[in-house]
């Protein structure tokens, strides 16, 4: 019966925030080639944003699920 309750902590948080920030990697590709459109630039330095962001955002979401997957001991005094 002394158990206790599970709540959201700093590490869920952290893992939340990161995988927030992979997404956010995954879609500038299209906001960079709007603004590309809208300034007449080439296309080339597209694909080169569009390889490199999501790659990023890849590693990123997966470093986010990996902090809140990892079964971390917290360190808090009753």
């Amino acid at each position: 019966m002394d158990k206790k309750p599970v709540t959201v902590g700093t590490k869920e948080g952290l893992g939340a925030g990161v995988v927030g920030l992979g997404i956010l990697f995954m879609v500038m590709p299209s906001f960079a080639q709007k603004i590309s459109d809208a300034l007449g630039g080439s296309s080339e330095p597209y694909a080169i944003l569009t390889g490199a962001v999501l790659v990023l955002g890849f590693l990123t979401v997966l470093a986010g699920l990996a902090v809140i997957i990892t079964k971390l001991t917290d360190t808090e005094e009753e």
